[in-house]
């Protein structure tokens, strides 16, 4: 019997191995504790406003850690498939970019399937709104990120229509996803669309990789040497999308880090992971400041 290839020439068993990464690590759920310990270590010393709510959905609520009035920000959204985990495990994250002087806010979103695709994303448009309202009234420098799903919703964010939201231009000034998901078709055939429930449409509707424009901002790319075939492979191909729509984009390939140790050195001051993120931000303030 012939099989039948449906992505990038994987059939769907090799799709659902390609994605569903619980199987693969076994470690996940120990490194997400440790994650969590360190999270909460952070907060029960830092000066932060936590569950603070932009929206009127239960888990429209964010955690925001102040560097100052009006200190650049960053957005972290959480992964987790848009149908698990929450803000409170990856406050830990947040420690470096403090210490250089960039306020960090955590947004949490509806999850599926209590949301469809399309709602989650609209909910971190209007996380990313609130926040620049709210933080960067007269403007400043704003970068999105992300992990795994949420590198998803951070460069939907930068696709967004913001000047139907009353923005007289993007308030986003560059996107940093980590581990992200750009095209959304090949989950809809995987055990996770269970929960998600994508279709043929909502996938197209919601994939970056085919929303591409000019105009929409710099990205840097990250991703771990020792991901999936198919994780690195989203990460290459859509840094080509989008330099031929006309972005900026750097792909860094973190040797020797999975999906889920790669958010350590991320937010970890003293690997290189973290000090290319800060040359990343240090440039996007740059940015701003030059074009005003």
């Amino acid at each position: 019997m012939e099989v039948q290839t449906i992505y990038e020439g994987y059939d769907e068993s090799d799709l659902e191995h390609q994605y569903n990464l619980r199987p693969r690590h076994p470690e996940r759920d120990s490194v997400y504790a440790r994650y969590a310990a360190a999270s909460a270590a952070l907060r029960a010393e830092a000066d932060g406003r936590y569950d603070v709510r932009y929206g009127a959905a239960k888990r429209q609520v964010l955690d925001i850690l102040p560097a100052g009035a009006g200190a650049p920000v960053l957005i972290f959204f959480h992964g987790g498939y848009w149908r698990a985990l929450d803000k409170s495990i990856f406050t830990c994250i947040a420690a470096p970019y403090l210490r250089a002087g960039w306020t960090v806010a955590l947004p949490n979103y509806t999850l599926a399937p209590a949301a469809p695709i399309d709602g989650i994303v609209e909910e971190a448009r209007q996380a990313v709104a609130w926040i620049a309202n709210e933080l960067l009234p007269d403007g400043g420098p704003l970068v999105v990120s992300g992990h795994s799903a949420g590198g998803h919703l951070a460069v939907m964010a930068m696709l967004a229509d913001w000047r139907a939201r009353g923005f007289a231009r993007s308030p986003i000034t560059g996107g940093l996803p980590v581990s992200g998901l750009f095209d959304l078709e090949p989950i809809r055939h995987t055990s996770i669309n269970s929960l998600v429930r994508l279709q043929p449409g909502d996938a197209v509707r919601n994939s970056p990789a085919h929303l591409a424009a000019p105009g929409a901002g710099p990205l840097l790319l990250m991703v771990g040497g020792g991901e999936t075939a198919e994780f690195r492979g989203q990460t290459v191909r859509f840094a080509e999308i989008w330099r031929a729509s006309g972005n900026p984009a750097q792909t860094v390939v973190a040797d020797g880090h999975t999906h889920f140790s790669i958010l350590g050195a991320f937010g970890e001051a003293d690997d290189p992971l973290c000090a290319r993120a800060l040359e990343f931000f240090s440039d996007r303030a740059d940015d701003r400041t030059r074009h005003g």
